[in-house]
């Protein structure tokens, strides 16, 4: 029998980490009363933040029915199902409810966002709050090793197989503000310290050179991950 790679075929632990976020720990409000995370994985954020505030009601929702089952285990309620096979008159949950949704490197997982994060919004009690966040497709590697015309799909990380959608931070802006949302803080998750250039700069790397990079054109393109807090709007 012949057998090939396919970066689709991996096992539980290379997808569900059992750690909590803490870089998203670190931008939930200190108000929060309720959370509803999307998913969630085997609920090791929820469980955390259910540590430090016994009251906080924590809904997860999640595809994978092993992380799910993990999950049920350590928050309040956990939906094991597929968010894009949903209306909101089948998502059992109260509307204008939740303080806080949490979609941590969901999105790019599903064919369209754009409605989801419209969905979501009936959910959001009226100053409530959505953290999420995204690989950055404008990173610098990604780039390089495009323009040597490879695209490499991996079992996880910026090329993820599993990843429908891709996000450079103006996208991130765009999909927020058109689906009703206004950015409050955004975090970027760089993969090496830009202290101690003095801007413009040039890089290289591979075969490219950039030329006159401010501080924040080189914040994005040494950026793998933004993480960010946005508001509901309300009209």
């Amino acid at each position: 029998m012949n057998t090939y790679y396919s970066p689709l075929h991996y096992d539980h632990q290379d997808k569900y980490d059992d750690q909590p976020r803490m870089d998203i720990v670190n931008l939930i409000p200190e108000s929060c009363e309720s959370v509803l995370e999307i998913g969630c994985g085997t609920g090791a954020t929820g469980a955390f933040l259910k540590e430090k505030n016994p009251n906080l009601y924590y809904v997860g929702m999640e595809i994978d029915g092993q992380a799910a089952r993990i999950a049920k285990t350590r928050l309040n309620e956990v939906l094991t199902i597929d968010i894009e096979k949903i209306n909101a008159d089948q998502f059992n949950l109260k509307k204008n409810f939740f303080d806080l949704i949490i979609a941590a490197d969901v999105l790019e997982h599903l064919y369209d966002p754009w409605r989801i994060m419209d969905f979501l919004r009936c959910f959001i009690e009226k100053n409530g709050k959505v953290i999420l966040s995204f690989p950055n497709t404008q990173n610098i590697n990604l780039i390089a090793n495009l323009v040597q015309g490879n695209w490499t799909y991996e079992k996880y990380g910026l090329l993820d197989a599993t990843h429908i959608r891709f996000f450079t931070w103006n996208e991130i802006e765009k999909l927020l503000m058109g689906t009703g949302y206004r950015i409050l803080r955004s975090v970027s998750n760089l993969q090496t310290s830009l202290d101690g250039h003095t801007f413009p700069l040039e890089i290289s790397i591979s075969n490219l050179v950039f030329k006159n990079v401010s501080r924040e054109e080189a914040q994005k393109l040494f950026t793998f991950q933004y993480l960010v807090l946005a508001e509901k709007v309300t009209s």
